[in-house]
């Protein structure tokens, strides 16, 4: 985990860790085999969360002032619980590291067959798309249970998308990179997983996740 949060300061106060509490409280309702976790957040810009190791879930202050409603931040920790339910925070080490390997294929600079390097590297990515699937439906179904409206997450994969739009560089010339396709891609397509995300049935109403002063007090963990 050091590694990975690049020696950020890891953030907490009081208040913030009975909103924690609180949260992870929530989406244990109805879901009495939750696996053991811990939500850990770190003072870094990236706009990121992953699962680590011993059911540590890692937040960045970058996500937390992305995400508008508890929600959303409720959708994101229950996808990143479902890794560790599926003992599968690899593939988030794959997401994270994906794109260093993958200038190390290209360039030949790890050695070995370049062809054989390639198809290492899509089979690595391809379990990486299928464990973010499965995660995805492990939140769907959690926060169903728990009657977190799961609308939030998909509002907030949709700012995602939106985001990832109105970043991405003008048009130009393909390159042979661009031409395999999304072979590299570590997530399946936000657009593919937004259409996954159904609201709650007519008649059943969301419970409050946090009340505001806990999600006021979440999101400026790293204030102080």
């Amino acid at each position: 985990v050091k590694g990975l949060v690049s020696g950020a300061r890891q953030c907490s106060t009081g208040e913030a860790e009975s909103a924690k509490a609180a949260m992870i409280s929530a989406i244990a309702q109805g879901n009495p085999d939750l696996p053991p976790i811990a939500m850990e957040v770190y003072d870094m810009e990236l706009v990121n969360a992953f699962a680590a190791p011993g059911g540590k879930i890692i937040f960045t202050r970058g996500i937390l002032e992305k995400a508008d409603t508890p929600e959303e931040i409720a959708g994101v920790l229950a996808h990143e619980v479902g890794h560790v339910a599926h003992r599968h925070p690899e593939a988030q080490l794959v997401r994270i590291t994906g794109m260093q390997v993958l200038i190390s294929v290209m360039s030949g600079s790890n050695g070995g067959d370049f062809t054989s390097n390639i198809a290492a590297l899509a089979a690595l990515l391809r379990y990486s798309r299928d464990a973010e699937r499965e995660a995805d439906a492990y939140a769907r179904d959690a926060m169903d249970k728990a009657s977190i409206d799961p609308t939030g997450l998909r509002t907030f994969f949709e700012k995602i998308l939106k985001d990832s739009k109105s970043s991405a560089p003008a048009a130009k010339q393909p390159s042979a990179l661009d031409k395999l396709g999304d072979v590299f891609s570590t997530h399946p397509g936000t657009e593919e997983r937004i259409k996954e995300i159904a609201p709650l049935p007519p008649g059943r109403l969301p419970v409050q996740v946090l009340t505001p002063g806990q999600w006021k007090a979440l999101k400026s963990i790293c204030a102080s």
